[in-house]
């Protein structure tokens, strides 16, 4: 049996191409250096039944070794593939937590606290501490849990619970625990009814529905949730009638083609199933589907459309004053997707779905300026609407700002490239598309040229030169009176990237961002909470100009539309309430790890947005040294003598 501690030792070291020492598992996991040494004992018992087991030696490190490939092969496989998809869920609740919620629901009125007490072998305090677990993943659900007359009672309407036991039911697929819990109620509703499987049988007849119809698309993601809510009409159908839904509600959902959609399908299951299907299902089915289609082909038939689009061009124009973004940016493609995402964000409120994390991948803790235009966004809604978005809403917008922002041209410190070669033109043009090909949005532009074509006019227009010209050739002499920096490389015809230009890249690419990050940037302090980070850092940036109170405010409610804080204890915190007229950032190097949301974290960066797009990339190129920063180089950071600077950018010579 494996727990959440096991899951990101096995993760880390299945991720790493070379051995892992203990100290930096430990780092990584927050957790002393023999206690990794014990988990991963325990992990050797349950890996070694599979062929394969973790081998631990002194001065080398930790990695996998297989007695067994056979048995190894799919046994890893399985186990890669869970681990990135339960990180992915929003799983932060131990397996006897999501447990009793699924038995509450599904014994609602018949379970007391006993019972439960003396199922998982524990006092009636911790089981009144894990009820209190239960009761707040129910209340993401709009759920209640009581006790009445000593029974425990589920409360809310079937449409709530319905979906509440569709998120369990992936939460208790996607778990690496083996837990010894019968669950027999709550498999009952998925995977078996009057003794035969019927999810296949549904997802069969889905994807030849989808196939049929060009009115809309449905991610892969989703396809299990619609089929699961199929298998619940029938499982839970003596409930249906508990269903109840506004009469705006419906008004919205029958007036659209993915209702025709579900009443297709739930005539077909109902022919070959022989049961009625009643109406508050084929509604409950198309509200999903609206609430979570990728593409909608009639999105300029609804009623809404011109009110979607003209929100739309408010908030270019808010994230054009925020970011700077360049003319041009915002694109058709960037039109089309957001009147689409606005309709989809618009029936999840109004129908009240719940989204889980898993839809967004690895986003939630992922992005710099992504996640920053999700906050920008998130504000300009509720200024809008006064609505205020939860975070899985807000952060559903990545996928749309991620393409926005890739779509740019080049990097920051992108280069105009000059390249001669004493072989002549023919041989600089292979190189030249060789370099574009290896760099891509690194270089600006890379324009091959014979050595004297440049000598009467200087190339002012380039950054720099590349050569296969020896330095004992008089041609390199010529050269050297352009006034460029000259990089004189070997060039191979198959050479997609060469040492001398990385070099040369890196070192523009430090000087760059060093025009926003310096050493009296960095602050060593000894703060005990998350409110404590965000008073030290108002004081700081009040001598910036921003008002204290508006500082906190904004603080507070960043934290609660995107996660900020990442894996390796660096929290992120942007200042996107404008006033500021020059860049600043604050990096504060904590002492004592504080707990943030979920995770322990020591570096918190604060910085602010200018309306300059080349400056916003810099500052994106900074924040991405400390977003990928190791374990060890942060326990560097935080806890080392060295100069933080020199940490970061390891060959400065700092």
């Amino acid at each position: 049996m494996l727990n959440h501690l096991d899951r990101k030792i096995l993760k880390y070291i299945m991720e790493e191409k070379h051995p892992v020492s203990n100290k930096e598992l430990a780092l990584s996991c927050n957790v002393a250096i023999n206690t990794i040494r014990k988990e991963i004992a325990l992990i050797n018992e349950e890996m070694e039944k599979h062929g394969v087991s973790i081998a631990s030696k002194t001065s080398v490190g930790n990695y996998l070794e297989i007695a067994d490939r056979t048995l190894a092969g799919p046994y890893l496989e399985k186990m890669w593939d869970l681990c990135n998809r339960y990180q992915r869920m929003d799983n932060q609740y131990p397996s006897e937590i999501h447990y009793l919620t699924r038995k509450c629901i599904c014994c609602s009125g018949y379970v007391t606290v006993e019972e439960l007490c003396q199922e998982l072998y524990c006092s009636r305090g911790t089981m009144f501490r894990h009820l209190g677990s239960v009761k707040d993943i129910l209340k993401t659900f709009d759920l209640t849990l009581k006790n009445k007359r000593g029974f425990l009672t589920v409360e809310g309407d079937e449409w709530s619970i319905r979906q509440c036991l569709i998120y369990q039911h992936k939460i208790y697929k996607t778990t690496l625990e083996e837990t010894h819990y019968k669950e027999n109620e709550f498999k009952t509703l998925f995977f078996m009814l009057d003794g035969e499987p019927l999810f296949d049988h549904i997802r069969r007849q889905m994807v030849e529905c989808l196939t049929e119809q060009h009115d809309f698309s449905l991610p892969l993601l989703y396809l299990p949730k619609m089929i699961h809510y199929m298998q619940l009409s029938l499982s839970r159908r003596r409930q249906t009638a508990n269903i109840r839904f506004t009469d705006a509600q419906v008004k919205r959902a029958r007036d659209t083609a993915e209702y025709a959609f579900a009443q297709r399908l739930y005539d077909r299951l109902a022919q070959s199933r022989h049961v009625k299907v009643p109406e508050q299902d084929v509604l409950g089915l198309s509200m999903l589907l609206l609430a979570h289609e990728s593409r909608n082909d009639h999105i300029r038939d609804i009623p809404e459309y011109r009110e979607f689009y003209e929100e739309t061009m408010d908030l270019t124009e808010r994230l054009t004053a925020v970011f700077g973004c360049p003319e041009g940016l915002f694109d058709d493609a960037f039109f089309e997707d957001w009147v689409c995402f606005l309709y989809l964000l618009q029936n999840r409120l109004e129908f009240r779905i719940y989204s889980d994390w898993e839809a967004y991948g690895y986003v939630k803790r992922k992005g710099i300026r992504s996640a920053d235009s999700c906050i920008c966004f998130a504000r300009f809604y509720e200024e809008r609407h006064g609505i205020h978005l939860s975070k899985d809403n807000a952060i559903s917008a990545f996928y749309i700002f991620s393409r926005l922002l890739k779509a740019d041209g080049y990097c920051y410190y992108a280069q105009k490239i000059l390249v001669i070669s004493q072989y002549g033109v023919a041989c600089a043009k292979l190189l030249a598309l060789n370099i574009r090909n290896g760099y891509g949005k690194e270089i600006r532009a890379v324009v091959p040229a014979e050595a004297y074509e440049y000598v009467e006019d200087e190339p002012t227009e380039f950054d720099v030169i590349l050569t296969d010209i020896g330095k004992n050739r008089k041609m390199y002499l010529d050269l050297l009176s352009y006034h460029l920096p000259i990089l004189q490389v070997e060039f191979l015809p198959f050479q997609f990237r060469c040492p001398e230009l990385d070099t040369y890249l890196s070192e523009v690419q430090k000087n760059c961002e060093w025009t926003i990050l310096k050493k009296q940037y960095f602050y060593r302090t000894n703060l005990i909470s998350k409110e404590g980070v965000f008073q030290y850092l108002a004081d700081l940036f009040e001598q910036y100009g921003v008002g204290r109170q508006e500082f906190l405010t904004h603080m507070r409610e960043n934290d609660s539309y995107v996660e900020m804080e990442r894996e390796n204890g660096v929290v992120l915190l942007p200042v996107l309430s404008g006033g500021l007229q020059q860049q600043q950032i604050a990096v504060l190097l904590n002492k004592n790890a504080i707990v943030w949301n979920h995770n322990r974290s020591q570096i918190f960066v604060c910085y602010n947005r200018l309306a300059s797009y080349q400056t916003n990339q810099m500052l994106d190129g900074v924040l991405r040294r400390f977003v990928h920063i190791t374990a060890e180089t942060a326990d560097r950071l935080v806890n080392g003598s060295e100069e933080p600077l020199g940490v970061l950018y390891p060959d400065s010579g700092l």
